[in-house]
């Protein structure tokens, strides 16, 4: 079977045949093969395993959407690989070993890996709407536009 860029991997599948001889997966559990194919290739490229990855971030004390602004990966990538609905790139492999080493290391990651997700996400868009609570009123920041980009009425011109 080829999975990724293995194309010798030996993968034991499921499947039941029925009176005409055609062969059928399970349907109560249709991601039955596919997760075989997956454990099969971490294991063959000495990848972490999806339960090994959630018991990592289980540890660090750390929600999914943490552990994944830390690493720099998508939440519902992380997500599928520690469901094992996806196998992990090598570059999010070599994030994952990174966190478990400094785990194994300190307990814990890097202060300077958290400094990042520790600061307020509104800080981060110098241009993001302000609410006050007296009077009810959103505000946005000037966006320093070019005054004769403008029409008299307010418009763009003909720069849109």
């Amino acid at each position: 079977m080829k999975v990724r860029d293995i194309n010798d991997l030996l993968v034991i599948n499921h499947y039941w045949q029925d009176a005409d001889g055609e062969l059928w997966g399970d349907f109560a559990d249709p991601m039955e093969n596919v997760r075989n194919s997956f454990t099969a290739y971490r294991k063959r490229k000495n990848y972490m395993t999806s339960g090994e990855i959630r018991e990592l971030r289980h540890n660090l004390g750390l929600s999914v959407r943490e552990f994944a602004y830390i690493l720099g990966i998508g939440s519902s990538s992380l997500t599928q690989i520690e469901n094992n609905q996806r196998v992990q790139a090598k570059y999010q492999e070599i994030l994952f070993e990174a966190a478990r080493n400094d785990y194994n290391s300190h307990h814990q990651l890097p202060d300077n890996w958290r400094n990042d997700f520790e600061k307020p996400l509104a800080s981060a868009f110098d241009n993001s709407p302000t609410y006050s609570p007296t009077n009810d009123l959103y505000t946005t920041k000037s966006l320093d536009a070019d005054p004769q980009s403008f029409g008299k009425s307010g418009e763009l011109g003909g720069a849109a």
